[in-house]
């Protein structure tokens, strides 16, 4: 059995010995813990889709699969600096099997063949047009246009396959991270989060338990009239834990925190989720919702256990944080968040991946836009950056031992 949507698009003939694609089947399951989903119509005109259970993370069978490798370039140094990568930032691929690379330290955006051979540079280093200085993401546009996020000149640059430069705009929210995070929408608008506060805050802060409240937005801007409008999407709570030291102060995270994950649908609208449980919401830019998916996923505790391997773990490091770290402990909430985030790939499918242990596998469950399971894809490799799903196969990248980083390709079932 084969995930519905999926198949048919892996060609068996390009699928190197060894690392073909794995289905495991179990032949023992005999009932599927998504059987007998119940769908409703709300009150307010959403549909509710409830599934009593979702498959395990450890488990097999007809509705999970595990991706593996067929195609994995880099190198470590040779004759080619073209295969070298100091900081990969960005994985793209064309419906052709051309795979493209945004090397951050280069400063250079390079074409690969369905192979993994070099072809040729798109972007190099420099301050002329089709050029960049910093970039930290690229996005492909069909086939004919590969965005280029430049973060040091607050534009972002679309260029042709060849890397003629077509079209940049300037960013309409001027902050960015170490990975570009905008996205862009079907009716051909450019969307970035960004948030503000009105809470006056002071540094160094005073030390414990801080609070505070944000308000949400994501800001849009227009490729053809240019014009920028903003959705508010609510407020977002945070707590951190400060502590001073001599000669400064320092914040501490508080871990298993719950949070919202929000990703523009290319249709118009939001996908939005608390990791803190099995629900995630479709909504319009007005604020209504869609659709609502539900699963019977059980809560994971907290445990003791937990609490003292973080302070020990902060302690063995800095033995004079042990006091701020039991500290940190008991602020911890009860239970562990259920997701991990959310994307969707070319075709609409929503992927959302659940929380793992830090040595499990990657795993993802998939839907349709009208809330239907997919089945469950589980990662045969750790990525060390997001995943791009195009044209039947996931593509990344990962981290050896030395910090090597290398591409990958991995087809889907």
């Amino acid at each position: 059995m084969r995930l519905s949507g999926l198949a048919a698009k892996a060609d068996p003939t390009r699928i190197l010995p060894g690392l073909a694609l794995m289905i495991a089947l179990c032949a023992c399951e005999t009932e599927s813990p998504t059987a007998n989903p119940t769908r409703e119509t709300l009150p307010n005109g959403a549909v509710l889709v409830r599934y009593p259970g979702l498959p395990a993370i450890d488990s097999v069978g007809p509705v999970v699969s595990e991706v593996r490798v067929d195609l994995r370039f880099g190198s470590v140094e040779g004759d080619d600096p073209n295969l070298t990568f100091g900081d990969i930032r960005g994985v793209e691929a064309a419906s052709d099997g051309t795979i493209y690379v945004l090397d951050y330290l280069a400063a250079e955006v390079r074409a690969y063949s369905p192979d993994g051979e070099y072809v040729r540079t798109i972007a190099r280093r420099g301050e002329g047009p089709g050029e960049i200085l910093e970039a930290n993401g690229i996005h492909l546009s069909g086939d004919t246009l590969l965005w280029i996020h430049d973060h040091s000149r607050w534009v972002i640059m679309g260029v042709d396959p060849n890397g003629e430069e077509v079209l940049r705009f300037g960013k309409p929210v001027r902050r960015y991270g170490y990975m570009w995070s905008g996205e862009f929408d079907n009716p051909g608008r450019y969307w970035r989060s960004t948030s503000h506060s009105d809470e006056v805050r002071s540094y160094p802060p005073d030390p414990g338990l801080q609070t505070g409240t944000v308000r949400r937005y994501y800001k849009s801007y227009d490729l053809s009239s240019g014009a920028i409008d903003s959705v508010y999407l609510g407020d977002s709570r945070y707590r951190s834990y400060s502590y001073t030291f001599s000669g400064g102060a320092g914040v501490l995270g508080i871990p298993f925190q719950s949070g919202e994950s929000i990703l523009v649908h290319p249709s118009g609208g939001f996908w939005r989720a608390n990791s803190a449980s099995y629900r995630i919401a479709r909504t319009n830019e007005a604020g209504d919702t869609l659709i609502v998916i539900e699963a019977g996923l059980e809560e994971q505790p907290v445990t003791a256990e937990d609490r003292s391997a973080y302070v020990e773990g902060i302690a063995e490091g800095a033995p004079e944080m042990r006091r701020y770290a039991e500290e940190v402990a008991t602020l911890m909430p009860d239970v562990k968040p259920i997701l991990g985030g959310l994307f969707m790939d070319e075709e609409g499918r929503l992927w959302v991946r659940r929380v793992t242990p830090a040595d499990a596998p990657a795993f993802y469950d998939l839907f349709s836009e009208d809330g239907g399971y997919l089945g469950s894809v589980r990662l045969g490799f750790e990525a060390a950056g997001p995943l791009r799903v195009r044209h039947g196969h996931i593509y990344t990248w990962i981290a050896d031992e030395l910090d090597v980083p290398y591409v990958l390709r991995a087809p889907l079932p």
